[in-house]
């Protein structure tokens, strides 16, 4: 007999500032932040699994960036709402797709996006005696805002975990092309490669 799998729930707390530096000779430019917080609800049974959260994000120019233009920026505060759904139609494979809906905004904006992706990862290579994977990500994202022009995110890298434990470390390598994801860059188009690590808890 064929027994039903579980649903397993999780909610979390999530908040994040990301900052935009210009590096150039002696002189490194701030010229913006932008300020996160998130409660995500995470669901999952077998292969299924959606993540629904209530969001906020702020942004604001820097000084040195303002110093050099004498751009004052705008006031840039949104919350909304944002529903992802996957499926792993294989070990190795997660699909994903969804989208936001933006509830208040300053100033105002079109408040709808759409967003799908997918991660391939290798079996574990067991690197160091440690458990080791490859992986790919792809994401697109298309908003409103934007004409509905596709913003692509494109990433590689290493997944390296803790013997006994749960948590694993990544290091990847990057590259972005679309309209800037910093709220008072918005309608400015940007492409560039990144490098950068990260922890899975």
């Amino acid at each position: 007999m064929k027994r039903a799998a579980l649903l397993a729930a999780q909610w979390d707390i999530e908040g994040m500032g990301l900052s935009r530096f210009l590096l150039s000779g002696s002189v490194n430019e701030f010229q913006t932040i932008d300020f996160f917080a998130n409660l995500p609800l995470e669901l999952r049974r077998g292969r299924f699994s959606a993540r629904l959260t209530l969001f906020h994000e702020s942004s604001h120019l820097g000084d040195d960036y303002f110093r050099r233009t004498g751009d004052t920026g705008s006031r840039y505060s949104i919350e909304g709402i944002r529903a992802v759904a996957s499926f792993e139609p294989w070990t190795l494979l997660r699909l994903y797709a969804g989208g936001s809906q933006l509830l208040h905004t300053i100033p105002a904006l079109k408040r709808l996006t759409a967003q799908a992706g997918f991660e391939l990862t290798t079996p574990d290579l067991r690197w160091l005696s440690h458990p080791c994977w490859v992986y790919l990500a792809q994401d697109v994202q298309s908003r409103r805002q934007a004409g509905w022009n596709i913003n692509s995110n494109t990433e590689v890298g290493f997944r390296i975990g803790f013997p006994g434990a749960l948590r694993a470390m990544r290091v990847h390598v990057g590259y972005f092309t679309g309209h800037s994801e910093f709220g008072q860059f918005l309608a400015r188009k940007e492409s560039f490669f990144n490098l950068g690590s990260s922890f899975d808890f």
